[in-house]
């Protein structure tokens, strides 16, 4: 045999070997071994507990435990069956994703301006990933992949993917609660359906912190479910003018908030921030300030905002960035008061 026949030979046999050890690796190991470059993790779920999760969540509402029209705000979208496009789904693919804060800096009359924006609000990107691993994998053995709109933190729980904090936020081990939270469809029936009851941190028995720190006394000793509807996130995540019992000292960031998972000692080592600052500039600025129109806003404003997923929330964002400079301007001017003091 020529020599270069026989090492073309090798070479054919060698990739023809790995090729099939390759095939030989479950669709569990392969979303493991991609998830894992991601430091992600995840859990399947059989579709048939979304009746459990739907009953559960319509139960807070029959029971009280939610308003109707906290109800109807955040909870109203959720589809608890498969899409159209996929109404043969054996499986729920839940995955747990850590995130980053991101800084945001402003300017306005001259003058510089900082906050932030908490992980989890920043989702696209990572969402489309998550799927492009899901698609590629599953759709080389012949099955479909769609998202699912379904409670995040209540499924990731059940799941077993993670756990309950004192705060209702869901931490899950190595990340803490600076987890994006995804999930979707497959007609692909995995062989594990993890479900389990829901499950609180045992180390919240002993710690308060959150409690303490929320500015909006929101979170109970008697339940996992804090009274959402009175916290600071609802208010800076809707349309209306904040309460007078909501302290001007206590915005910090342009949306939601992160005074309970500041101080949550389960977050302590996960606390990390990107290292791009988005900026805007004073007219960009003084455009929001002025709510100018969404559809008129320059489209550098615009590409900004749907960049870092918070397009939708314009209608807020007049707000939030009013009551962020005021309460820096206050703290200045206090700042300067004590220092002529001395």
């Amino acid at each position: 045999m020529n020599p270069a026949n026989r090492a073309n030979s090798v070479k054919e046999t060698t990739h023809s070997h790995s090729q099939s050890v390759l095939d030989m690796r479950t669709i569990p190991d392969m979303l493991q071994s991609e998830f894992d470059q991601l430091h992600a993790k995840f859990k399947t779920v059989s579709t048939l507990h979304l009746t459990d999760l739907q009953t559960e969540i319509n139960g807070w509402q029959h029971d009280g435990i939610i308003t109707k029209k906290f109800y109807e705000q955040n909870y109203s979208q959720f589809v608890f069956h498969p899409p159209s496009t996929l109404t043969n789904a054996h499986s729920i693919i839940v995955i747990g994703i850590p995130q980053k804060i991101t800084n945001i800096a402003f300017f306005h009359q001259g003058k510089r301006y900082q906050t932030i924006i908490p992980p989890t609000y920043i989702y696209t990107k990572i969402r489309t990933i998550c799927k492009e691993i899901l698609s590629t994998i599953l759709s080389k053995q012949g099955y479909s992949v769609e998202r699912a709109i379904l409670p995040m933190k209540l499924l990731a729980v059940r799941s077993g993917l993670g756990k309950y904090g004192k705060n209702n936020l869901c931490y899950v081990d190595g990340m803490g609660s600076y987890t994006r939270l995804e999930a979707f469809y497959t007609d692909y029936e995995f062989p594990v359906d993890n479900w389990y009851e829901k499950e609180l941190m045992k180390s919240c028995s002993s710690c308060s912190l959150c409690q303490h720190t929320c500015p909006t006394q929101c979170i109970p000793n008697d339940r996992i479910l804090i009274h959402a509807d009175h916290c600071l996130t609802y208010f800076n995540e809707n349309i209306g003018v904040f309460p007078p019992s909501i302290p001007k000292q206590s915005h910090n960031a342009l949306i939601g908030c992160m005074h309970c998972q500041i101080v949550c000692p389960q977050n302590k080592k996960y606390l990390e921030y990107n290292q791009n600052t988005i900026t805007f500039t004073e007219e960009e600025i003084s455009c929001i300030l002025q709510k100018t129109p969404r559809e008129n806003i320059p489209q550098t404003l615009a590409k900004k905002l749907i960049d870092i997923d918070i397009y939708e929330d314009y209608p807020e964002l007049p707000r939030n960035f009013t009551v962020l400079i005021d309460k820096k301007n206050a703290e200045d001017s206090s700042k300067r008061h004590t220092d002529s003091l001395k």
